[in-house]
């Protein structure tokens, strides 16, 4: 039977600069001879550090980074992901992190020496100046995506071999700024001017969607006429469309609970019963260039309305109105902090939304919440007065 060789490593401590310097050097899997070294306050700690390496070479946990910098693997590793089956939205998603943020901030970094106090100093730098223009810290999503997208990174560094251990699964998150999504919608009349103003516009039913039923943009702007049910008066969620490199993918929903069915008010139905005729209009006028998708949010000619461009007309229309200036995300806000205002139970905000518990829905819109518990004690009150 042949014993299988484990790699045998060899160190050595010196004094340097009034310091210790450990150094260690081991033979790697391709037989190429490797070098570390640690300088360190006293010469305890540079022997502690010494036999942690030696043990790690001689268990086969053996770091291949050499003098690779974050950069330049985080580099590799985006080019990876086009193979990777990921769809195109999540790759955007990583690629956008790592080159607008991580690689400017920690770039120059050596991978082998990236540790959980560098990523979460980072990450605290994000929170208070993170945003590209120079204009404040990023939002706690924002803040998440590039966390996730670090650790996502770094184990692939660990499969590979490059690096023992990741990092990231030591570093905390860092403390938010609590943030009240309430404080930039609209109030219930804001958003009742925005309806009935825009009432004789071409896309007034698309506006009446977004601001009467609380969808996503993306599932407003994935959604074709099957979906809906006139009759019934309800609007199936099952697919978004969303935006990746400036360009539109349709895709599943965002999670299982955004697969859902949203009832709409008695004027909202008639009002996508008229869009659906005048859409039946355009195509007998536009004839063979019509685009046959069966689109809800389409152009003249049937085509689907990019996202982005729906946003940008939406801010123009409001902007037009004298509103004040909101995105479609908060004019989803808006829907549902008029909902809870108006009585409606969190649950059933929780599921017209598609949030994935009543926690979320609890969280996002709290500061709704103790006026809506003042207003329902003073109904109980009301009623005991009363007898």
């Amino acid at each position: 039977m042949t014993e299988t060789r484990r790699p045998k490593g060899t160190g050595s401590i010196r004094p340097r600069q009034g310091r210790y310097q450990a150094t260690y050097s081991y033979i790697d899997a391709a037989g190429k001879r490797r070098r570390r070294s640690k300088l360190c306050r006293t010469k305890t700690e540079a022997r502690s550090w010494l036999n942690e390496r030696l043990a790690e070479v001689q268990a086969g946990q053996l770091s291949n980074a050499g003098d690779m910098r974050l950069g330049e693997y985080l580099t590799d590793w985006l080019a990876s992901l086009g193979t990777s089956g990921l769809e195109p939205t999540t790759v955007s998603w990583y690629r956008s992190a790592v080159l607008r943020h991580i690689i400017p901030a920690l770039g120059a970094v050596k991978l082998e020496r990236l540790s959980p106090v560098v990523i979460e100093t980072f990450l605290a730098e994000k929170v208070t100046s993170g945003r590209l223009d120079g204009t404040g810290g990023l939002g706690p999503a924002s803040v998440r995506r590039l966390q996730v997208t670090l650790h996502k990174a770094l184990d692939a560094a660990v499969r590979r071999g490059l690096v023992t251990r990741n990092p990231a699964d030591l570093a905390e998150a860092p403390r938010m700024p609590t943030t009240d999504v309430t404080n930039d919608v609209w109030t219930p009349d804001e958003l009742a001017k925005f309806v009935n103003e825009t009432n004789c516009d071409r896309l007034a039913a698309v506006w009446r969607i977004a601001a009467m039923t609380g969808l996503r943009r993306s599932e407003v702007c994935g959604l074709t006429w099957p979906d809906v049910d006139l009759e019934v008066g309800v609007i199936s969620v099952r697919r978004a469309a969303v935006v990746a490199d400036g360009r539109r993918h349709v895709k599943a929903p965002k999670t299982a609970a955004s697969r859902r069915t949203v009832e709409m008010d008695v004027r909202t139905t008639q009002v996508l019963r008229e869009w659906r005729k005048l859409q039946i209009e355009e195509r007998l006028r536009a004839g063979e260039a019509w685009h046959d998708g069966q689109w809800v949010v389409a152009d003249q000619l049937g085509m689907p309305i990019h996202p982005d461009w729906l946003s940008t007309l939406f801010a123009r229309r409001a902007a037009e109105l004298g509103l004040r200036p909101i995105t479609l995300r908060q004019l989803r806000h808006s829907h549902a902090t008029a909902l809870l205002r108006a009585g409606a139970h969190p649950k059933v905000v929780q599921e017209r939304l598609g949030h994935s518990s009543i926690r979320v829905t609890l969280d996002v819109y709290s500061a709704v919440l103790p006026n809506m518990q003042r207003e329902a004690v003073e109904r109980l009150a009301h009623m005991f007065d009363a007898r």
